[in-house]
């Protein structure tokens, strides 16, 4: 055979060769095994209502706030010839405590000449009366009666030069000094009342509609690195609705902030602070996962493996649970994880969430 005949013969001799090759694995490999007729279904993970009465607890924050808040003024003008060692910022006074004291001497001169103007009245009077003149008696008494009202003027601008605090107060903010002259009805401090606090939250109206005044109210702060906790009672609801931020005003008062002996804390004026309200208990309700809940307000139950929609009514949307009160009967069984596709109708596995 000649060369160039070899060159033709042996591609032709390996291709039949690879062909029988191919058609012999073919025959001889496994049938692949067939999946079964049972396609896997999406798990649903459910949850058994119970339905029961449930008590909303509702957040918000707010700051500490003075029950009163008062700008004290002089009644009489003069120098400050003394000022107590507690009239600074952020000090606490007692009721009735002398804050400073204007220079008395004028006002006890006034004093003096009102008392002896008085006294001279009553003379006048009882020498009309020896002699039984009445025009004189009636006009004596008349000068009698202004000489006493001019006694008690003078001797209550005397007192006026003691300023005092009129409450139990912290010295939020003084306007006067040793040696400084004030006029009559010039600021001298601001002060914050200490025996009660208040605390102002925002609440949307569905969840102050939740709330009784007399509440039991927990406010907390987290201080350094320790959490601290004080307790309150819900005081008012205001009975009108922010125009522009359609919220409610909801004030709790706190009883004695600075004293020890009710809180093992003080609780400081001008503190920001979360509440926890503790609402009226809603009935035949049922606390769910925000993750049961569709953009549609309505939830998914498993029946018989098939999903079904159910529209409900939320109450009140609490961290990362719900409470609602209508459109689930006691025992059915609400799917609490999110699936890629939900449908009315669609087969899903049921497992307990």
């Amino acid at each position: 055979m000649s060369k160039r005949a070899t060159k033709v013969i042996l591609p032709l001799v390996i291709v039949i060769v690879a062909i029988f090759m191919a058609m012999a694995m073919v025959n001889s490999r496994q049938p692949l095994a067939t999946a079964g007729s049972e396609t896997r279904l999406p798990t649903a993970r459910t949850l058994t209502v119970q339905l029961g009465e449930v008590r909303p607890t509702i957040t918000a924050h707010g700051n500490v706030t003075a029950r009163y808040e008062l700008e004290l003024a002089a009644e009489v003008s003069g120098r400050v010839q003394w000022v107590a060692p507690e009239f600074e910022p952020g000090q606490l006074v007692a009721a009735d405590q002398v804050l400073l004291r204007i220079d008395p001497i004028n006002y006890r001169l006034a004093l003096a000449e009102a008392r002896a103007a008085l006294a001279s009245a009553e003379l006048t009077l009882a020498d009309s009366r020896a002699v039984k003149r009445k025009a004189a008696i009636e006009e004596g008494e008349l000068r009698v009666e202004a000489a006493r009202r001019g006694v008690e003027k003078a001797r209550q601008d005397l007192a006026y030069t003691e300023i005092r605090a009129p409450f139990n107060t912290v010295i939020d903010s003084k306007f006067a000094e040793y040696g400084q002259y004030l006029a009559a009805g010039q600021p001298v401090a601001r002060l914050l009342s200490s025996d009660t606090a208040e605390v102002s939250l925002q609440l949307p109206p569905s969840d102050a509609a939740l709330l009784d005044p007399g509440a039991d109210v927990t406010l907390a702060a987290t201080m350094g690195t320790e959490l601290q906790q004080w307790p309150a009672r819900l005081l008012r609801i205001e009975s009108r609705v922010d125009q522009q931020t359609r919220v409610m005003p909801v004030v709790v008062e706190v009883d004695s902030p600075y004293d020890a002996s009710v809180h093992p804390d003080v609780l400081p004026l001008g503190l920001f602070v979360g509440a926890e309200l503790h609402g009226r208990p809603v009935s035949s309700a049922v606390r769910l996962p925000i993750s049961a809940l569709q953009a549609d307000e309505s939830v998914f139950v498993v029946e018989e493996g098939v999903l079904q929609r159910r529209r409900v009514n939320v109450v009140h949307r609490e961290g990362n649970t719900v409470i609602v009160n209508d459109g689930l009967a006691d025992g059915e069984q609400v799917v609490v994880n999110r699936l890629e596709v939900m449908f009315q109708g669609m087969l899903v596995e049921r497992v307990d969430g």
